[in-house]
């Protein structure tokens, strides 16, 4: 029974432990002097300019010859018809073809289908303006859905700066005002510690008919880049 207690003791010290980590890590970069913490966060709104395009070819037939014989005809028509509106080679790959079998379920027994090919492409548009023309020519080339479409920012690197900048002001306006409501003056910076801001992508997938296109609206939300900090400030 001892030994029980024991071990429950431990598990729950290792619990506490674990949750005091954080708290742990900013003592340890204290001073020995009057002082003040600061959290604070900026943030920078832009319209993501860069789209990602992921299709799946994919065909079943009796043979897996023939399975692909059709997905091969399909991926030639979507790399010709993106290479038309403008989209570089470069920004645009084709993954190795997969065979295997398809099964579906019929009254309890698994039945073989056929033989089914699939085949991804991904396709980088530079200038998501021309993102519906791109699905109108992909319409025409016989492609009927589309997977995942995500959207990001080429400047992602300056409005992360930027947004920084907005945390470094927020910290300062923060930590006077701090100070002046206890008679106190900032003596300067002892510590900062910049968190880590995971970039946000917007995904969707959608399924593309003949209306899919221009005719369509884009509507493409604004993306919020943000930056956190935890300064220590000296206190006079």
């Amino acid at each position: 029974m001892r030994k029980v207690n024991k071990l429950i003791l431990r598990g729950g010290l290792a619990f506490v432990l674990s949750a005091l980590l954080p708290l742990l890590a900013i003592a340890a970069t204290l001073p020995n002097a009057p002082h003040l913490v600061v959290s604070a966060s900026g943030e920078v709104e832009a319209q993501p300019d860069i789209a990602h395009l992921q299709l799946q070819i994919s065909e079943t037939q009796e043979t897996a010859v023939e399975a692909k014989r059709l997905v091969d005809q399909r991926t030639a028509r979507v790399l010709t018809s993106v290479a038309e509106q403008g989209v570089a080679e470069a920004d645009i790959r084709a993954s190795q073809i997969r065979i295997y079998p398809d099964y579906e379920w019929q009254d309890g027994k698994r039945i073989l289908r056929g033989q089914r090919v699939e085949r991804s492409v991904d396709i980088e548009l530079q200038d998501v303006a021309r993102y519906g023309a791109v699905l109108d020519a992909l319409v025409q080339a016989g492609i009927s859905e589309l997977g995942n479409v995500s959207f990001d920012l080429s400047n992602r690197e300056a409005l992360q700066a930027q947004a920084v900048q907005a945390a470094i002001a927020n910290a300062k306006v923060k930590a006077e005002t701090l100070a002046a409501g206890f008679g106190r003056k900032l003596a300067g910076v002892y510590h900062i510690d910049e968190g880590a801001a995971a970039p946000v992508v917007y995904e969707r997938a959608m399924m593309m008919d003949a209306k899919v296109g221009r005719q369509a609206p884009m509507l493409i939300g604004k993306e919020t880049v943000s930056a956190s900090l935890n300064v220590v400030f000296l206190l006079k």
